[in-house]
């Protein structure tokens, strides 16, 4: 019963990022509460890739094929790269390392604006594309977490809100299209995870329209922050195994 509603939050936050709401960086982590890394990435990522065609089929007219033919190479080889890590590096440290990414992204998120009004437009050299897109793939598959990485590169570019938009539906499509080889290979997606993944697959359609109602009913700051916070907690408990919300809940007991 844990499991499935844990299972079933996170899958709903990937449904409202796709709504432009925000919120998915939670979903690896919340996962990571009831499965073992190496199968809670193989479970999240067809359903990634079933939001990744409903992306790009919204925004198939409005994307950069420059910014696209920059970043799609260094990707593909940071994919890689990121696989033979995943073959090497036992549940552990990849929790570890997923629970490190989870802060880090987290902290990136709240400098972010100031960041970003500091910066003018920004104009890439074609090496720069492949530097970011091997950092893409990397972090895509070690965490599912390249999302923060390519805001890095594509934001700061000042370009429409739906080309923005466009060109990160169908980078991100190409990226865990191509990781699924990798994943099949490890052993990673298994008939039972598909199995699992199609019945969560049925929350996705819930949280775009939760995604898209809280878009236009909820301030996203706040909405924000909780996030946020909560992921910076749940990467701290990977990371380190300590869990501040049990030890304030053991010390209001004591009291």
């Amino acid at each position: 019963m844990v499991f499935y509603l844990v299972a079933a939050v996170a899958v709903l936050f990937i449904g409202i990022e796709k709504a432009g709401f925000g919120g998915g960086l939670i979903a690896v982590p919340l996962f990571l509460l009831v499965l073992d890394p190496k199968e809670a990435l193989g479970v999240i990522l067809p359903l990634l890739c079933a939001c990744d065609v409903l992306a790009v089929y919204s925004y198939r007219r409005h994307f950069d094929r420059k910014n696209l033919r920059r970043l799609l190479p260094g990707s593909l080889i940071g994919i890689g790269l990121g696989s033979l890590l995943l073959g090497k590096v036992p549940d552990g440290q990849l929790k570890f390392w997923i629970g490190i990414l989870s802060m880090l992204f987290v902290i990136y998120h709240l400098g972010k604006a100031w960041v970003l009004k500091k910066i003018t437009a920004y104009h890439p050299d074609p090496w720069h594309g492949f530097f970011f897109g091997s950092l893409i793939g990397i972090t895509s598959t070690l965490a599912h977490a390249a999302g923060p990485v390519a805001t890095m590169y594509l934001f700061p570019q000042r370009m429409h809100r739906q080309v923005f938009v466009g060109t990160n539906a169908i980078l991100f499509m190409v990226v865990n299209a191509a990781k699924l080889i990798p994943y099949v290979l490890l052993g990673m997606i298994t008939r039972k995870g598909l199995s699992l993944s199609a019945s969560l697959a049925l929350l996705l359609p819930a949280g775009v329209l939760l995604g898209v109602w809280m878009n236009r009913k909820l301030n996203e700051r706040i909405f924000g922050a909780i996030i946020y916070a909560i992921t910076f907690l749940l990467g701290l408990q990977l990371a380190t195994g300590f869990n501040p919300v049990f030890l304030v809940a053991r010390m209001l007991g004591e009291k």
